[in-house]
C-alpha cells in the first residue's frame, strides 16, 4: 500500500498494519485539511458578499435619511415662510378697540346722515303735497271760472 517507503517491508504484520494506519489518517487528515480550507473559503466568500451588501444598504440608508432631512427641511421652510406671513398680517391688522371705536364714530355718523335724509325727504314730500294742492285749487279755480263765464 505504501509506494513511498524506501525500505522493505517489514515481516513484521503489525508494523504493516501501522504504516498503513498511519498513511490512512495522514489520509483523512490532509482531507480533513482541505475540506476546512474549502469551508473557510466559502465563509469568508459569504462574509464579503454579506458585508457587501450591508454597505450597499447602508449607503441606501444614508441616502434615504438625507432625502428625508432635505424635505423635512424644505417642509419647515415653507411653515416659516407661512408663519412669516402671518406675523406681516397682523401687524397690519387693526387692532380691535381702534376698530370698536372707528365703527362707533361712523355708526353715530350714519344715524346723522339717515335723520338728515329723512329731513330731506320730509322737505320734499312737503313741498310736492304743496304743488298738489296748488295745482288741484288752480284746477277747481279754472273750472269755476269756466263754469261762471259758461253761464253767465
Amino acid at each position: 500500500m505504501d509506494n513511498e517507503q524506501s525500505t522493505p517491508r517489514n515481516l513484521d504484520p503489525s508494523a504493516d498494519l501501522r504504516h498503513a494506519l498511519e498513511w490512512r489518517m495522514e489520509q483523512r487528515l490532509n482531507s480533513l485539511e482541505r475540506l476546512t480550507d474549502a469551508k473557510l473559503a466559502n465563509l469568508t466568500t459569504k462574509i464579503d458578499a454579506q458585508a457587501a451588501q450591508v454597505g450597499l444598504a447602508l449607503a441606501a440608508a444614508d441616502k434615504a435619511v438625507t432625502k428625508a432631512e432635505i424635505a423635512t427641511e424644505k417642509r419647515f421652510e415653507s411653515v416659516n415662510e407661512f408663519r412669516q406671513t402671518l406675523s406681516d398680517q397682523t401687524k397690519t391688522f387693526i387692532a380691535r378697540v381702534e376698530f370698536e371705536v372707528v365703527r362707533e364714530s361712523h355708526a353715530g355718523q350714519i344715524t346723522e346722515l339717515a335723520s338728515r335724509l329723512d329731513k330731506l325727504d320730509g322737505k320734499g314730500v312737503g313741498l310736492n303735497a304743496g304743488w298738489v294742492y296748488l295745482v288741484g285749487g288752480l284746477t277747481v279755480a279754472a273750472t269755476l271760472v269756466g263754469l261762471v263765464m259758461a253761464f253767465a
